[in-house]
């Protein structure tokens, strides 16, 4: 094609070459056309005149026709060679215009193609997404099957649970009527057993209270005693069930025994409030292995310091269970406990080798079905681990959103290993915790506490046995926080709550049925802060032995007695903090600027490092 356009080109550059120069001939052929007419004209009259003239002319006439001659033929040559190379582009064109029309035939063959596979691809695409909201249907209804199954697992495990809680009423009652054949039914103690089982209300409010009118004689497990308040007193400090107002598992302390020869396995002690209980397994100390610790107390007294002979926290480690955790990663041992609340589980366990042993230390493995819980308790330990104040919480070591192969409808949370929580530490160490015990497990709570409020999360649920004791190896311990469970962002409603750690401006909400709606403030943790003090100095709680219902009913005019904090720089510090108007309850930074505390900071810096 291009080939072509040369060649036209380049003939038209010659043609034109040609007829310019056709011009000035036909211009030379004229003028000697008009001078041989003028010459013949002439020589028409003088022929006779001058006859050589006119030979002289027309031989000049006769050579002007020839050159006219050959300038016509080179004009015609000129002509055809132009004709020729119209031809030729004519030709070039048609076909150009050929190959145009082929490349649009084939262009709107290719659109046309492409439409369809359009339309194609949209009616796959359409019955792709039809498909995909048929799967989603499905997936909904496995869910809900699933959940559904789930929740009968769970209904399931309600029903073991109570078999195997008849199972123990059962063996409890064996030994009942062995005792009253052998006392011929002439103890006094003696009193008739209810066989009724309790019956609890189900809910789904998170802040249930327990509740039962059966008259059920209690049993405490793994219980102390532990000395009274005033001399000569003994009371027991244990874990409760059977109970008709407290919750199975729960650990109180029982107002003073009238007999504290009764204190034996198996026995039934009458309390001065006129309460019994059986008592079941007793809680078992062993011996420290390391010296006995001498903790004076923190103010210049002149008080003797406190001798802490065989007061390790420890107990004999569980042997392994033969179950695992983790698809086999981690070995469990002993039994699991319940969690107050009923909807997680404690266990012991260890990390297991490639052969299938325990090795390493101790770990602690919290599991439960409530996935939400267990993901908002990791976050809000995350939250505050990145955060400048840190507290002292306990160290994580994984997280499994599923549990394993043994346990698929549950989360678990691997932590580092407490000996005990403090309020099952106390009874160890005389019934409440005194000097350096004391100052250390106060600025514990109050750093985790300040931790927590400094991520803006309000932890609704500071108590005692949400601080566990930790031991190092020379026999020293020291505190942490646990169960970040119910924490919750400030100003939001609370998921669950703990009577004795609630304020009574909740209580009244919860009284009035708008739990619901109620808005988390700093000031709950003041006050729960507050009702802690209490407990940790004087070994008891102001609600100890009473139902939560009543609790929640006495909190809107509670008024705390204080006589038992015989420290009054600690009295005054929790009667602030107790304070029945949340206005009135001192911000953290004025409790750490507190006399009380004040003093006591090693290093007024380490707060903020979460020291």
């Amino acid at each position: 094609m291009i080939y072509c356009y040369l060649v036209l080109l380049s003939t038209i550059i010659v043609s034109n070459a040609l007829i310019q120069t056709t011009p000035r001939q036909c211009n030379t052929i004229r003028r000697h056309n008009s001078i041989s007419t003028a010459t013949s004209s002439t020589a028409l009259y003088q022929w006779n005149n001058n006859k050589k003239t006119t030979q002289s002319q027309t031989t000049s006439i006769n050579g002007s026709s020839v050159d006219l001659f050959k300038t016509l033929e080179l004009k015609d040559e000129a002509l055809m060679q132009a004709q020729t190379a119209v031809s030729s582009l004519e030709s070039a064109l048609e076909s150009a215009v050929t190959n145009l029309e082929n490349l649009q035939q084939q262009l709107q063959m290719q659109v046309i193609q492409l439409e369809e596979d359009l339309d194609n691809t949209k009616d796959e695409l359409g019955s792709t997404q039809l498909e995909l909201e048929a799967t989603k249907a499905e997936l909904q209804n496995t869910q809900e099957e699933l959940a559904q199954s789930l929740e009968e697992i769970n209904q399931l495990e309600l029903a073991l649970q109570s078999s195997e809680l008849a199972a123990q009423r059962a063996a409890e009652l064996e030994v009942t009527i062995q005792e009253m054949k052998d006392r011929g039914f002439s103890d006094e103690n003696t009193v008739p057993v209810n066989l009724t089982p309790v019956k609890k209300d189900a809910t789904d409010k998170p802040w249930l209270i327990f509740a039962g009118n059966q008259k059920v004689l209690p049993v405490l497990n793994e219980w102390i005693a532990i000395k009274g308040t005033n001399e000569g007193e003994v009371q027991i400090s244990g874990k409760v069930t059977n109970h008709p107002s407290i919750p199975d598992g729960d650990a109180i302390v029982t107002s003073p025994l009238m007999d504290a020869d009764q204190a034996v396995e198996k026995k039934i002690v009458t309390t001065l409030s006129g309460s019994k209980y059986r008592l079941g397994i007793a809680m078992t100390m062993p011996a420290s292995d390391s010296a006995s610790q001498q903790i004076t107390s923190q103010k210049k007294t002149k008080k003797k310091p406190q001798s802490l002979v065989n007061a390790r926290s420890s107990i004999t480690l569980p042997d392994l269970s033969g179950n695992t955790l983790g698809n086999g990663k981690y070995l469990l041992a002993g039994e699991a406990t319940s969690s107050i609340n009923g909807r997680s589980y404690i266990q012991t366990a260890y990390r297991a080798s490639p052969l299938g042993k325990a090795v390493g230390d101790p770990l602690a493995i919290k599991y439960s079905s409530n996935t939400e819980a267990m993901k908002r308790e990791v976050a809000n330990y995350q939250k505050v681990e990145r955060a400048l104040k840190r507290g002292s919480f306990i160290k994580r070591v994984e997280f499994l959103p599923l549990a394993g192969s043994e346990m698929p409808d549950k989360s678990a949370i691997v932590m580092e290993r407490g000996v005990a929580d403090v309020k099952a530490f106390m009874p160890k160490v005389g019934g409440k915790l005194e000097g350096e015990l004391l100052m250390d497990c106060a600025l514990t709570a109050l750093r985790c506490v300040e931790a927590l409020h400094s991520v803006r999360l309000v932890w609704n649920d500071l108590k005692t046995e949400n601080f566990v004791v930790i031991e190092d190896q020379k026999g020293g311990v020291s505190f942490k926080g646990i169960d970040l469970e119910s924490a919750m962002p400030v100003k939001n409603a609370p998921v669950d709550y703990t009577p004795e750690a609630c304020p009574p401006e909740f209580a009244t909400s919860f009284l009035d049925g708008e739990a619901e709606s109620f808005s988390l403030e700093y000031s709950y943790d003041v006050w729960s802060f507050g009702m802690f003090l209490y407990e940790i100095s004087t070994g008891r709680g102001f609600f100890d032995g009473i139902s939560a219902q009543r609790i929640t009913e006495q909190l809107p005019t509670f008024e705390p007695n204080l006589i038992k904090v015989t420290d009054p720089l600690l009295s005054d510090i929790i009667s602030q903090c107790l304070s029945p108007n949340p206005k009135d309850r001192p911000s953290l930074s004025r409790i750490f600027k507190h006399p009380y505390f004040a003093d006591s900071q090693k290093n007024p810096f380490d707060f903020l490092f979460g020291q």
